[in-house]
C-alpha cells in the first residue's frame, strides 16, 4: 500500500513539474487586432517575448491607405499588450502594423487590414 501511495505522490510532483516548465516555454508572437464599431477605429496587440523574464518594445500604428493615423507605444516584461482608438472614415481601408523587439532584437513587423464599414 505504501509503494502505491509513494508512486502516486512521485507522478503528482512530476506531472506538476513539467507543466510549470511547459508554462514558461512559449514563442515569440504577436497578435493583431482590428476591428470597427460604426467610424471608430479599434486596435490592439498583445506581443509576447519567450519567456516571462523577456523585455518586449511595442509600436502599434494605424495607417488609412498609405497615411499615418496614429499610433501607441508600451513595453513590458513577458509581453505588453497595447490598444487605443481614433476615428476612422467609412469606406476607407486601414492598416494596422506592429513593430516589436524582444531583448533589443526586432521581430518582423506584423500587420492587419480592414475596410472600415
Amino acid at each position: 500500500m505504501r509503494r502505491r501511495i509513494s508512486a502516486l505522490i512521485l507522478l503528482v510532483i512530476l506531472a506538476l513539474s513539467i507543466s510549470v516548465h511547459a508554462a514558461d516555454a512559449r514563442t515569440i508572437s504577436a497578435k493583431l487586432m482590428l476591428s470597427f464599431s460604426g467610424t471608430t477605429a479599434q486596435c490592439s496587440v498583445i506581443c509576447r517575448g519567450a519567456g516571462s523574464n523577456d523585455t518586449v518594445d511595442a509600436t502599434l500604428t494605424l495607417y488609412q491607405e498609405s497615411t499615418y493615423v496614429d499610433s501607441w507605444s508600451d513595453s513590458g516584461k513577458g509581453q505588453v499588450v497595447i490598444s487605443g482608438t481614433c476615428e476612422a472614415v467609412s469606406g476607407k481601408n486601414y492598416k494596422l502594423v506592429v513593430d516589436y523587439s524582444v531583448n533589443g532584437k526586432s521581430q518582423p513587423s506584423v500587420y492587419s487590414t480592414r475596410q472600415c464599414p
